[in-house]
């Protein structure tokens, strides 16, 4: 039996119930390396890979759910942009019948969004800036769609050390129609959200652009980016994207 687990971002009050008992349950935990951390306290048999290494660790975990139950582990939920889809795709590829179970987590949208207000009260995309498996064309074609729709953004994977044009490209976009609508977005930015050592900013687009090294300096991997919608404002020194019920009904 292959179990593929959400552990939401890391932390041990994040675990869902479902997670913590099958990861107490299962003989063998698959995950990135840098998760290895956060699975050791359930004492299990172990086999890690490093980055870019996720054909191998789905493969393996394939392979050993023939013989033992496993848990394959991904951050937040597995389901978004985790392992979940890949395990699927290569199960049907190499006509495997392991039984399959996802197990969901808590994805770092929902726990920004609570660390900033309620910036996702109404509706959202969220993309993912890596261009690794995705074209980039595409990733910024899904950015001015959702930008046009006035979704508010969260941005997932926003910056690294070597993949800067996504990042720079995605603001110009968000600029460009902040143009438009006469709006200065405003932005929260969570680093290691639900982590130790977690922090926030809340600013707007053209704090963003006017002091970009600071903040290019600021972001990376471990970083999620809310941008609101034209409706969103600052309440309670909080970031708040009303549903639109005072506008329905009289308080």
């Amino acid at each position: 039996m292959l179990y593929i687990v959400g552990i939401g971002p890391g932390n041990r009050e994040y675990f869902t119930e479902q997670a913590e008992k099958v990861l107490k349950d299962v003989d063998l935990i698959v995950c990135y390396k840098g998760y290895e951390r956060y699975i050791k306290r359930f004492n299990k048999e172990t086999y890690t890979t490093g980055m870019k290494k996720e054909m191998e660790r789905v493969k393996y975990a394939l392979n050993e759910s023939k013989y033992k139950n496993v848990a394959l582990v991904s951050s937040g939920d597995a389901t978004i942009y985790g392992m979940a889809s890949l395990a699927y795709e290569l199960a049907s590829k190499y006509n495997l019948s392991i039984p399959i179970k996802v197990v969901s987590g808590l994805t770092s949208a929902s726990v920004c969004s609570a660390i900033l207000g309620a910036p996702l009260n109404h509706d959202f995309a969220v993309i993912s800036l890596s261009d690794l498996l995705t074209p980039l064309e595409v990733i910024l074609n899904r950015v001015k769609h959702a930008l046009e729709g006035d979704f508010v953004l969260a941005i997932y994977n926003p910056l690294s050390k070597s993949r800067k044009e996504p990042f720079l490209k995605t603001l110009d976009i968000i600029k460009e129609y902040g143009n438009k609508r006469n709006t200065n977005y405003i932005v929260g930015i969570v680093k290691n959200a639900g982590r130790d050592l977690e922090e926030h900013r809340i600013t707007n687009i053209s704090d963003i652009i006017n002091n970009l090294e600071e903040y290019m300096e600021y972001i990376d991997m471990n970083t999620t980016i809310i941008v609101g919608n034209s409706n969103t404002k600052i309440i309670l020194d909080k970031i708040i994207t009303p549903r639109g019920y005072l506008n329905k009904y009289k308080d």
